[in-house]
Formats: C-alpha cells, sequence, structure tokens
C-alpha cells in the first residue's frame, strides 16, 4: 500500500490535473479475436500480408490513430477490435455500424426479471421492473452487443434530452427508463425530427417534465397550461437560450447584447400547445388510472391526445410563426415541432454539443460550420450524416499534441468505466448477466445512464472550471462531476476493479453481501455459486514478463498512444517490482486508468 500511495502522487505530479454467449461477430465489433486477415497471393509465389483495404494491421502509428478514433466514437474497444478497425478504415467502419440492428434494452430487462435471484420479487408483484432491472440490462446489452456508435449516441443524445429514471416512480417502475433509452438508440442514425416527436409524446418525458395532463386554461378553475416542457424544449432540446450564428457563435443586436431567443410570453404561448397529452389508451380504452395498474404497458407507449383538453385558440410562435385557431392537437404540436426543427439556431445548437460528446469541448468555429452544413432534421440519415461530419473531420483526426494544444475533452466517468471493460473479455456469471458490474456507480463517481440530478445533465455545455481554462475562455464540461468527492470515487473505484482482482463487480454497501474482493475465492469456477464476474487477460499473458512490452501495449489498447514516457517509467517501476503476472497486469491497468494521461483524450 505504501508503495501505491507513492506512486499515486508521483502520477499527480505528472501534470495538472468475449461475453460467453450468443452475439453478433464481424469485422469491427470486437469479438474477433483469432481472426486472420490475409490479402491473396499473387502468381509471383508472393504472399499476402496481413492487411484488409491496403492497410497493415500491426502498424503502431495506426493502431494508436484507429484506438483514438474507437475512443471518441465509442465506450472502448479491446486490441482486436483496433486492429481490424485500423484494417478496413474509419468510412468502412462507419457504414458497418449503421447497418447493424439495434438491441433493445427493455427486451432485455424483460429477460432478467425471471431470473433465480428475482424469483421472490416476481412471486410477490408480477408486473413489477425496478430500476435495477434497467442497471443490469444496460450493462449487459453494452458488453454483449456489436453496436459500438450506436451505444455512444444513444449516451449522447440522453445527455441533450435529459430524463431521470430514479425520481419516484419511475424507480419503481424500470421500464419507463428501458423503454426511453430504447428510442435514444432507435433514432441514433435517424432524423432530428423524429427524434424529437418521440421525446414530446414519450411518456416518461411527460411526466418527468409535467406536461403529462396538461390542460388548457380554465380561469373559473385557476388552471393555466404548465410552462415547463415549452420552455425545456427550447432551452435544451432545439434552440438554445441566445440566438446563433452557423458557425456555433452567438449574435449580437445593435447595442452589442447578445440576443434571446425567446422570452416569457413566448414561453405562455408554447405552454398552450402541448395541452391535452395525458396517457395513452390500453387497448383502445382510456383507462383511470394506467400507471397504477398498467405501468408496462404505459411505459412502451406514447401519450394520447385528449382534444376536450387541448387549447385550440391561435398561437403565436417564434420569427412571427402562427397557429391557425380551431387545430387539432396533433396538429398544433407537430407545426410546432417543425417549427423548431428548421430554426436556425437548431442546427449550431445540437451539433456543437454533440461534437462535445465525441471529440473536443472546444471545437472552433470551422468545426462547427462543417458539421452544421450536413445536419438536415428531415433527412432519413441526418445524424448519420452528422457522425460522419464529427468524427472524420480533420480537426478530429490530426492529433499533435503541444503545449498550446487545446483539442480534447476530459473522459467521462461512464467512458473510462466502459473502456476498462471493453478493452479485455468479461466473462458473464452463472445467468449470463453482469449483475454488479454498474451498482451504484452514479455515488461513486457522479455519473450513470439516465442518471443526471435534473433536466440540465450532469454537467453543462459551457462549464468553464476556474485556472487556466477558465481564463483563457474555454470551457471543459465534464470537469463540472470532477470535484473532491468524485475524483477519490474514480480512484476507489478504478482499485476496485482491477487490484481487487479476479471479481471486477461493484458494491453500494460493504456489509450488504458477505463478498470481500480481496480475499481469492474460486467462484469464478463453481457451477453452483458463481454470480460474480470476472476479467480474462489471457491475451496478454505472453506479455507479462516484459513490462516494456506490456506498457506498449496498453499504452495502444488504452491511452491511444497517449502516455508520456515519465508516466510509461512511473508504471515500470511500480510492475517491477510485483511478483506475479496477474499482480502486474492488475497494477499496470490500475496506474493507466489513473494516469493524467489517460484522463484526457485528446
Amino acid at each position: 500500500m505504501k508503495h501505491l500511495l507513492i506512486f499515486m502522487i508521483l502520477f499527480m505530479n505528472i501534470q495538472l490535473a468475449e461475453a460467453q454467449f450468443d452475439h453478433l461477430d464481424f469485422i469491427g465489433a470486437g469479438h474477433d479475436h483469432y481472426i486472420n486477415v490475409e490479402t491473396s497471393s499473387d502468381d509471383t509465389g508472393v504472399d499476402g500480408g496481413s492487411t484488409l483495404d491496403g492497410f497493415d494491421i500491426q502498424n503502431d502509428e495506426q493502431l494508436k490513430d484507429a484506438s483514438r478514433f474507437l475512443a471518441q466514437a465509442s465506450f472502448g474497444a479491446d486490441y482486436a477490435t483496433i486492429q481490424m478497425t485500423a484494417a478496413m478504415g474509419y468510412d468502412a467502419w462507419l457504414e458497418e455500424q449503421f447497418a447493424l440492428p439495434q438491441i433493445s434494452i427493455a427486451e432485455e430487462m424483460k429477460r432478467i426479471r425471471w431470473l433465480d435471484y428475482f424469483e421472490e420479487e416476481e412471486e410477490e408483484e408480477e408486473f413489477f421492473l425496478g430500476s435495477h432491472y434497467f442497471d443490469v440490462a444496460w450493462i449487459h446489452n453494452h458488453l454483449t452487443s456489436p453496436d459500438l456508435l450506436r451505444q455512444r449516441m444513444a449516451f449522447a443524445l440522453s445527455q441533450i434530452m435529459v430524463v431521470n429514471r430514479r425520481a419516484d416512480l419511475f424507480e419503481d417502475y424500470g421500464l419507463f427508463g428501458g423503454h426511453y433509452y430504447d428510442l435514444m438508440m432507435a433514432n441514433s442514425f435517424g432524423k432530428y425530427r423524429t427524434l424529437l416527436s418521440e421525446v414530446t409524446l414519450n411518456t416518461h418525458m411527460g411526466i418527468f417534465l409535467s406536461h403529462y395532463n396538461n390542460r388548457k386554461a380554465n380561469p373559473t378553475l385557476n388552471i393555466r397550461p404548465d410552462e415547463n416542457y415549452a420552455r425545456e424544449i427550447m432551452q435544451l432540446f432545439s434552440i438554445g437560450l441566445w440566438e446563433l450564428n452557423t458557425n456555433g457563435s452567438r449574435r449580437y443586436d445593435d447595442q452589442g447584447q447578445f440576443i434571446p431567443t425567446y422570452n416569457n410570453e413566448d414561453i405562455k404561448e408554447f405552454a398552450q400547445v402541448f395541452t391535452g397529452l395525458s396517457h395513452p389508451f390500453i387497448n383502445g380504452f382510456e383507462v383511470e388510472d394506467p400507471i397504477e395498474y398498467f405501468p408496462n404497458n404505459v411505459a412502451l407507449l406514447p401519450m394520447s391526445m385528449y382534444e376536450d383538453y387541448h387549447d385550440t385558440s391561435s398561437k403565436m410562435l417564434l420569427n412571427g410563426v402562427v397557429l391557425p385557431a380551431g387545430q387539432s392537437g396533433m396538429e398544433d404540436i407537430n407545426q410546432t415541432l417543425d417549427h423548431l426543427s428548421t430554426h436556425a439556431n437548431t442546427a449550431p445548437f445540437i451539433c456543437k454539443q454533440l461534437i462535445q460528446r465525441f471529440t473536443t469541448s472546444n471545437p472552433n468555429a470551422q468545426y462547427i460550420q462543417d458539421v452544421v452544413n450536413v445536419f438536415n432534421p428531415n433527412s432519413p440519415n441526418n445524424f448519420q450524416e452528422v457522425l460522419r461530419a464529427i468524427l472524420l473531420h480533420p480537426q478530429a483526426r490530426n492529433c499533435h499534441p503541444t503545449a498550446s494544444y487545446t483539442f480534447g475533452k476530459l473522459r467521462e466517468p461512464m467512458v473510462r468505466v466502459m473502456n476498462m471493460y471493453k478493452s479485455f473479455q468479461i466473462a458473464p456469471n452463472v445467468e449470463s448477466t453482469f449483475l454488479y458490474e454498474i451498482a451504484c456507480l452514479g455515488e461513486t463517481v457522479g455519473q450513470f445512464p439516465l442518471a443526471a440530478p435534473s433536466v440540465f445533465n450532469f454537467y453543462r455545455p459551457d462549464y468553464s472550471p476556474q485556472g487556466p481554462i477558465h481564463q483563457n475562455y474555454y470551457v471543459a464540461p465534464e470537469f463540472q462531476i470532477l470535484n473532491a468527492t468524485n475524483v477519490i470515487g474514480i480512484i476507489n473505484d478504478v482499485q476496485n476493479r482491477t487490484i481487487f482482482g479476479p471479481f471486477t463487480g461493484t458494491f453500494c454497501e460493504e456489509d450488504e453481501f458477505d463478498f470481500d474482493p480481496a480475499e481469492e475465492i474460486d467462484y469464478a469456477y463453481s457451477e453452483e455459486d458463481w454470480v460474480y464476474e470476472w476479467q480474462d487477460f489471457s491475451d496478454v499473458e505472453p506479455l507479462m514478463g516484459n513490462s516494456e512490452e506490456l506498457i506498449n501495449y496498453l499504452d495502444i489498447l488504452l491511452a491511444n498512444g497517449l502516455l508520456q514516457e515519465d508516466t510509461k517509467s512511473i508504471i515500470k517501476s511500480a510492475i517491477d517490482q510485483l511478483e506475479t503476472p496477474e499482480e502486474r497486469i492488475r497494477m499496470a491497468l490500475y496506474l493507466v486508468f489513473i494516469s493524467p494521461d489517460y484522463a484526457i483524450l485528446k
């Protein structure tokens, strides 16, 4: 422990602070161990090399670049996936990802509810699907499904159009969260306009932002339309607070002041649009309290329009657009969504946030403009073109770190955890699930899928921490949750998942389970008791005796070739003192994951 603390202190001074069940296998998506790709021999007798599309799979610089590309485009990858991506090229990888089918989290939640360790709950309440089912289903799908890009895009979209699945009702009825996340997955490569519509009508969103049961005004009863969703759909889901140029910069009025996109009167007008929405019909019939009696049905269906409660007066939208009186509720809503989708602000507002989620916190005007140029909210492949523009942009692909290099971002806590799991195969437990992999992760590291503390996400896109970043007018959104508690939480979490092998899961309460991860328990090979998951490092067994080769391998696999020489030296000094190969790989992983070189994706 003494040596461990010394090396952690040294790190802080460097600079400022194959799942074993059915899945889809294909080149470039992981699980491609032992696949050899050869060019055909020609009639000269010279054998083809290990290439695909003309790329040398073993070229270290290409592997580092492919690793960096996958770090931007996914939650991480194993070494075989990095090799295949380098070999096939990024355009081909993107096309392959776009073609992959969506894997449903809601359906996985239904599968796992019948497992033995939930059996007692199911006997008591047939329809109960608590939020913990979402946890297990989310990690299961993300560790076994090949749709790497869709996974990362859905996570990004869920941080723009935010709901919280752990609040009150949703904690008890987890299928609301499962269906909402499936909605994000389903629209990850499609139209922005369709996404905005499905989010607006989603029952989870309706309850969360209170346009569920939103009634038209009735002054006699002192009823006025709820303004919450009307405000957030403009501020957070479409146009933002300030008028923008197409390159993302703010516009100024004649007095040199920023120009607001809307005011309080606009919010009141939009609030009238979103009246009349309530619970969906169950089998064609209205039910008095469907959430109490049919929560799973309600979670899977969009809200229905009740015309008697919809405001049919004319409504003044933005820029002089007027909705005529006497329209149906859905006519008002659809025309309003068309209006917001094609607003001049929407493309730069949404595109800049997506760039921030994938590649860099501070995209320059040209980068934003180039992505905005391909944004078409009604194009069937809208988000495909946006993702292609973000990930293949020259600024994203060229990495030349210098003292003045500002491209990049702090890796989010969930990305760090998933990067750890994606890098080596994890064997599931006997129930073919990953039960404890992300238990209470939000409390530990400050981030968890669909668990942002408010509709404003885990952090603001314009957050600028005090110090050099703020002084130079830059932003670093992810630093908003890098507080004293979460910094220690991340280090402890990494330690639990690496040093305290062989099992990888974490628990909420130390006394909740009779299990000490530091003890050597043979659950991994027990047919009866194996309920924990363990990570397989057999891929690097040949390197465990050579610390320099091991570190270089992990540099490509995890740090995208960004480990500095002094960082490598610290890691080498630490692992050379350890006796067993297993100890060396676990200590090396731990030190890479807590290093500043890894923390910042450049």
